[in-house]
């Protein structure tokens, strides 16, 4: 039989969480969500050669070989965000609770994504020693809550055999814009929220040596939660915070944080139909604003700001023990 196209219906990706750096997990079983999409990009970092004598290229040589996953899926299980921050706690009955928190000494937290191409000759890609870079939850009214992963990863495998008939998926429902709040700080709830975007950011960074082209170890560097919210504009209160003061910019003395904020998901269940996210951060600035003004046009704010920490991450569901 000929090659033919084919479209992402017959594609798969499924993960799960390495044990050992940059070697395949041993289960790899977890969907990452509903939706789910992949780009993977990957770089030969191959140079030509030049030398006296001719304007053409006499040679190629090959550096170091990078790979980089992008994944975006709709927000339904909490599970990812223990590859997003490291380990996870779990506890609680009905619901349960999954406690999402640093490794010790902050190490990464490395993973397999096994990506599965069901065609002719069938293609079954296992990338290996992937670390989140940078994880994007968003939500937006009108929307299913999204989430992205951009992770550089080490080295990856191909075989012709081992496709997965019956690939991994999420078994919770999708959260959605109507299920979401922003608290900011913490105890005032905004209203009217157009859109959250909170964006964890590792700065992840592939380790290579001598003898391999392909990566050995991966590091998170330092970390941050950054944050975009659009918001109805109703009253000064965010440019007040940007201010430092009510009067105008501080021209002195730094402004204060706005203490924690806090990102909320819930499906409005009890027990163990509670299906919720709630992500509370520690101190938080405004750094900048946005407020275009239109006669045509609803006017609203676009916050931009960051927190210098967490003090909980903490998903709930009827499920008792993260799969990963």
């Amino acid at each position: 039989m000929a090659d033919f196209p084919i479209s992402g219906a017959q594609t798969y990706i499924q993960c799960g969480k390495e044990s050992t750096y940059g070697s395949a997990a041993a289960a790899i079983t977890v969907a990452f969500g509903h939706n789910q999409k992949i780009t993977v990009d990957r770089n030969m970092n191959t140079t030509p050669v030049f030398g006296l004598g001719s304007p053409y290229a006499s040679k190629s040589i090959s550096g170091i070989f990078e790979g980089r996953l992008t994944i975006t899926f709709d927000l339904a299980s909490t599970y990812f965000l223990e590859l997003v921050m490291g380990a996870c706690t779990d506890g609680g009955a009905a619901p349960y609770t999954h406690t999402y928190n640093d490794n010790t000494g902050y190490a990464a937290t490395s993973f397999t994504v096994e990506n599965g191409f069901d065609t002719d000759v069938d293609g079954v890609y296992k990338y290996l020693g992937c670390v989140v870079d940078t994880c994007e939850i968003i939500g937006r009214v009108g929307e299913a809550g999204h989430v992205t992963i951009n992770a550089p990863y080490a080295n990856e495998t191909l075989a012709t055999t081992g496709l997965d008939a019956s690939p991994a998926a999420d078994a919770e429902d999708i959260l959605v814009f109507s299920e979401g709040s922003l608290q900011l700080p913490s105890g005032t709830t905004l209203a009217r929220v157009q859109a959250i975007t909170l964006r964890f950011v590792k700065n992840a960074e592939v380790i290579y040596g001598l003898g391999s082209r392909t990566g050995s170890k991966a590091i998170w560097k330092s970390m941050i939660f950054e944050f975009d919210a659009e918001l109805s504009y109703e009253n000064d209160d965010m440019v007040v915070a940007l201010y430092g003061q009510a009067t105008g910019p501080l021209t002195a003395t730094n402004p204060a944080g706005l203490g924690s904020l806090v990102l909320t998901f819930t499906n409005g269940g009890a027990g163990a139909a509670t299906r919720s996210l709630v992500i509370t951060l520690t101190t938080t600035w405004i750094t900048g604003d946005s407020i275009p003004q239109a006669v045509e046009e609803h006017v609203t704010q676009t916050v931009r700001g960051y927190s210098i920490g967490k003090t909980s991450i903490i998903g709930s569901d009827n499920t008792a023990t993260n799969p990963l």
